[in-house]
């Protein structure tokens, strides 16, 4: 098989400090057919020199962009319609890739034309100590919703173009929204037993990330966003709908988890009420849905979550549990 061109979008955003670990990582794989873009959207830093540096050393490589500060979102979206690869992959500019991770996804478009490649991936810290694993099993349905992160899978560019799909502009969920859409229309998914993907950590910038940036979101529009372009594209249907409905539950019970944080009983008392109304209005049966059988696949913790929030839910024990999560 030749080797298909793959292309390497990689949202840029004040990351001086973790580029050259992020950049090496991928001309560590030995994979060559490759065209990286890293999108520089209005970084402060030092993130251009570094930029400027692989592009003169790998100009046959590296295919930077320039942009104002749009987001995370678009800077993908902007890559997206530049990107001239077969097939698409996605980084974030503070993590890395093992020296294995292009060929083990490539290598299962041997026997066929996969609109997807999954794969596992690696939480780590700053000494690359590894946090947790998560490692795919292709045996559940729900394995394609254990991350909906855009990394660790391998993209087919045509049915992402063939099917409009795009990252939101909003702050936060904007991957939701583009791989709720990728995982209900693709047809041929692969699922591979792997995990290459480092998902760095740094406690203190991803509390503070999140909670800044939930402040600006408006929940119930995100949620209408997210759930109108799956039924405009026909995606809610009977062989979706149990997992959908227990992501979209999934998803609510997150965004209580990261409002808890600021806000008092009363406050999230009102804010519960508000999104599961909006559960209740697009998903009438949630209570019934068996999520501990149906999560399968996914890591005991979140499992349990869900297990143990829909308990108190039922109880009528849900704000209370929200509340006191704030203190653990």
């Amino acid at each position: 098989m030749n080797e298909p061109k793959i292309s390497i979008i990689i949202p840029v955003y004040n990351a001086e400090q973790y580029l050259h670990r992020c950049f090496d990582s991928i001309l560590e794989n030995k994979y060559r057919n490759l065209e990286i873009i890293p999108v520089n959207d209005g970084s402060k830093d030092n993130s251009q020199d570094i930029i400027d540096e692989y592009k003169e050393k790998y100009p046959d490589m590296f295919f930077p962009i320039i942009q104002e500060n749009q987001g995370i979102g678009m800077a993908r979206n902007n890559a997206l319609e530049k990107a001239t690869g077969e097939y698409i992959m996605f980084i974030d500019n503070d993590d890395y890739i093992d020296k294995d991770y292009i060929a083990k996804h490539v290598e299962q478009l041997k026997n066929n034309s996969c609109d997807m490649v999954l794969s596992g991936y690696k939480r780590v810290n700053d000494n690359k100590e590894i946090l947790f694993k998560v490692s795919l099993d292709e045996r559940y349905p729900w394995t394609r919703y254990v991350s909906i992160a855009p990394w660790a899978r391998l993209y087919k560019t045509k049915f992402l173009k063939d099917n409009d799909i795009k990252f939101l502009k909003t702050p936060i969920g904007e991957d939701v929204y583009f791989n709720l859409q990728a995982n209900t229309l693709a047809n041929d998914v692969k699922i591979i037993d792997y995990m290459g993907y480092n998902w760095y950590f740094n406690g203190k910038s991803v509390t503070n990330t999140i909670n800044n940036k939930i402040k600006k979101i408006d929940i119930i529009e995100l949620l209408n966003t997210h759930y109108n372009v799956l039924k405009e594209k026909d995606c809610i249907n009977k062989e979706n709908y149990d997992l959908i409905q227990i992501y979209f539950v999934l998803l609510s019970i997150q965004f209580l988890q990261w409002l808890s944080k600021d806000l008092s009983y009363k406050e999230i008392s009102e804010k519960y009420d508000m999104i599961f109304d909006w559960i209740e209005k697009h998903f009438k049966n949630y209570k019934r849905a068996k999520y501990w059988k149906l999560s399968k696949g996914d890591r005991l913790k979140i499992r349990l979550i869900f297990l143990v929030f829909m308990t108190c839910h039922r109880l009528h024990l849900g704000k209370l549990a929200v509340y006191m999560y704030k203190y653990i």
